[in-house]
């Protein structure tokens, strides 16, 4: 096991880098009351420059039988997932030309940093691979309105920063340099650390694991996502 204090977008960052969360974890589940903290914290940060923000650990490992820069993540989905889904919405209100900002090259460096690889040979270029409903609800904020997911927490969350950057009039270039200081410990498993008991230990707080969670785990950890999947 190897862990290293990291900047998130650099954690994000890599051309040829994808994020999949196994299907036995569970939905993303964070609500309004998650992003207005988040959000709260990034705002404190936007007239405190060069100034970093904690904000937890990620803990992943090498995709078994995937691309050699395919990560599983074990824990942190949660806020891997509600940055990812914060970036959208920033570049969304790019594109829609809602914002503007000084920088005109903001919107496809996020784009093409952190969300999408262009040049994926699969038809799915989306980085980030939440589970199930997730993934489809993500996957529909990069397209229309009109085919956006309305209840789940993914489509919800994003509405949320939108509103918030636009009724704060929020500069998303400041917003970005503050998203980019916002330091995790990466923790990077190796083959042989034993990833259900690392898995289980760091939920050992907050909502407990249901026995179901932990057979779940169990019987679909060892397996590749493709098995995981079928």
């Amino acid at each position: 096991m190897k862990g290293e204090a990291k900047k998130i977008i650099k954690f994000l960052d890599g051309s040829d880098k994808r994020f999949i969360i196994p299907v036995y974890q569970r939905n993303y589940s964070w609500q309004k009351k998650q992003c207005e903290k988040l959000f709260n914290d990034l705002k404190g940060l936007l007239n405190k420059p060069k100034v970093p923000h904690f904000f937890g650990s990620i803990v992943s490992s090498q995709a078994e039988g995937e691309g050699k820069e395919d990560y599983l993540i074990i824990d942190g989905q949660q806020r891997l997932t509600t940055i990812s889904i914060l970036l959208v919405a920033i570049v969304k209100l790019l594109s829609e030309k809602l914002v503007a900002t000084a920088d005109q090259s903001l919107e496809k460096k996020i784009t093409n940093k952190h969300l999408v690889d262009e040049y994926q040979d699969a038809q799915r270029k989306i980085r980030l691979k939440p589970i199930k409903d997730d993934c489809l609800a993500f996957d529909a904020l990069f397209g229309s309105k009109e085919d956006y997911i309305s209840n789940s927490n993914v489509t919800k969350n994003f509405l949320y920063f939108q509103e918030r950057i636009l009724e704060e009039n929020i500069d998303v270039a400041l917003l970005y340099d503050a998203i980019s200081r916002l330091e995790i410990i990466d923790i990077f498993l190796h083959k042989e650390d034993d990833p259900q008991l690392i898995f289980e230990s760091l939920n050992s707080t907050g909502l407990a694991l249901e026995e179901g969670d932990k057979i779940r785990n169990f019987v679909l950890m060892g397996l590749s996502p493709k098995l995981q999947e079928e």
